[in-house]
């Protein structure tokens, strides 16, 4: 009981933590991807933008709930592709490469 009361006055200081420290998960798994998407030659930067963009949207809605069914899976041997959702996320990533010039990847010089 002692915890519950606690919350109200954690919350309100997380609050006060200043946004301007926070990373941008996404953004910078966005940039690590164009980074990497550029250095093996598959895209130029704009067009790895628009791929890692989409790609990452897409990403980022999996639940960790969806996460932890598809290692049960892999682990048991079981095909997650077999899964609803990830049939669906396999049809959105597909269509975040529709239209763009990507390239097969190569070794850095």
């Amino acid at each position: 009981m002692k915890l519950l009361k606690l919350i109200p006055f954690a919350v309100v200081g997380l609050m006060g933590v200043t946004q301007a420290n926070a990373v941008d998960i996404k953004q910078d798994n966005i940039n690590k991807c164009v980074t990497g998407a550029v250095k093996y030659k598959v895209a130029d930067k704009n067009t790895a933008s628009k791929l890692c963009t989409c790609t990452i949207g897409v990403r980022s809605k999996m639940t960790i709930g969806q996460m932890w069914e598809i290692e049960s899976y892999a682990q048991s041997k079981k095909d997650p592709s077999t899964l609803p959702y990830v049939k669906t996320m396999q049809k959105d990533l597909q269509q975040c490469t529709e239209g763009l010039d990507l390239k097969q990847p190569q070794k850095p010089a």
